[in-house]
This record gives C-alpha cells, structure tokens and sequence, in this order.
C-alpha cells in the first residue's frame, strides 16, 4: 500500500484558523511565545534523559499556540514566517475549558481519519496565572487537570506527555489515533525572551527482543 501524503501545514492551519486579528492588549508578547519544531534531532541517553519531560509528534505536526479571551479563542502558529494572530473557527474553541486570559501549547495535525486536530500539553498562563517558572512537569499537570474530562474526540484535546523513557518504546506498540513521526521534549524554560525551539529526540531504531517476541505470540 502506497504511503499517504503528508499533510499540508497550510491546509491545517486554514482549517482550525478565521480571520486576521491585532493582538489583545491582555497579552504581552512574551507571554505568546513558544518554539517551534526543530528539524534537527539530538540523541536519547538513558542515563541522563530517561526522567526528561517528553511527547510524541503526531505525523505532520507543528506546534500552535491556544491563546482565550473571556469570548473568544485565537490561534498562533510559531512555525509560520509572520507574528499574525487569527480567531479560532468554532469547533476548536477552547476558552470554555481553558478559562480566559489563558494560553496553551501544542500540535496541530492531522490524525489516521484525516480529522485536523488540536493536541495541548504545555502553558506559558492558565486563568490569567503566569506559569513560565513553573517546571514542565508543573506546566504539563496543570494542562491535564483543565483538559482530562474532554472527549478524545474532541477537535481539541489534552495530549500526552511523560518521561522521555517511556516515550521511547516502538512505535508499533502505541494504539494511537494518530501516527507517530518521533519524539519532542517540553521546553523547559518559557522566559521572558521567548521559548527556543523545540528538540525533536532520535528515536529508537531497532526493536527490542521482549517486543519481538509480544509480536511472534500474538
């Protein structure tokens, strides 16, 4: 069977995004800031990284923020060329579970029944509550404790994220509604002068013989 296409970055963002819009004067810049994906990969030691907060890149992913007002939803994406702001489409409304004055991290793609998504995992504010000295643990938590009652349905959803050793067991074992293109750590340090990209993480490339052996007794 022929592999599918990968999905198109701008198709995506016309697909979750509205109109144009100035940034709310509620928001500082710094505060909107988050990487995006880097192309480059660094290398997984398990005696210093297996404790690391990590995710799972969703095949075609780039990361957006989710920034609320108490009306509305708008999205911004760091791996676009320009700093726009746009309204979020209804679907993918989020200051109903966010609260407002918030803003969230994550990937935007597009899953196994071709259904453009929206996954959070990461905050820089929730409630109007400044978050980026917190740990990525903290950040991480705080994102779960919002989102874990919505449906995994949802056009937007909590996404999963956990120890970098957990993250780097094959692929094929996840049952996932989405394909897996790799690893990415949580930026640990979201200051004031904006988040560094986002390090995308090797991943395993051989199978283990526990796995092998799972496969052969199915």
């Amino acid at each position: 069977m022929a592999a599918t296409a990968e999905p198109s970055p701008s198709h995506q963002r016309r697909s979750v995004s509205g109109l144009c819009v100035f940034i709310c004067s509620e928001f500082d810049r710094s505060h909107l800031n988050y990487g995006a994906l880097d192309p480059r990969y660094v290398h997984h030691n398990p005696a210093t990284d297996a404790e690391t907060m990590s995710t799972l890149v969703p095949r075609g992913a780039e990361t957006v923020t989710v920034i609320t007002t108490e009306e509305s939803t708008f999205l911004l994406f760091p791996e676009q060329d320009s700093d726009d702001v746009f309204y979020a489409r209804p679907r993918y409304a989020a200051h109903h579970c966010l609260g407002a004055h918030s803003v969230v991290h994550g990937w935007l793609y597009t899953d196994k029944r071709n259904v453009v998504r929206i996954g959070l995992f990461d905050a820089s504010r929730i409630k109007g509550v400044d978050l980026r000295t917190k740990s990525c643990l903290e950040r991480h938590t705080a994102v779960h404790e919002l989102l874990h009652e919505v449906g995994g349905e949802s056009c937007l959803h909590y996404h999963w994220s956990g120890h970098e050793a957990h993250c780097m067991r094959p692929f094929h074992t996840f049952k996932l509604h989405f394909d897996i293109s790799g690893i990415a750590r949580l930026t640990p340090d979201l200051g004031d002068s904006g988040a560094a990209s986002v390090v995308r993480v090797l991943p395993r490339l051989l199978t283990a013989p526990a796995d092998l052996l799972m496969k052969r007794n199915a």
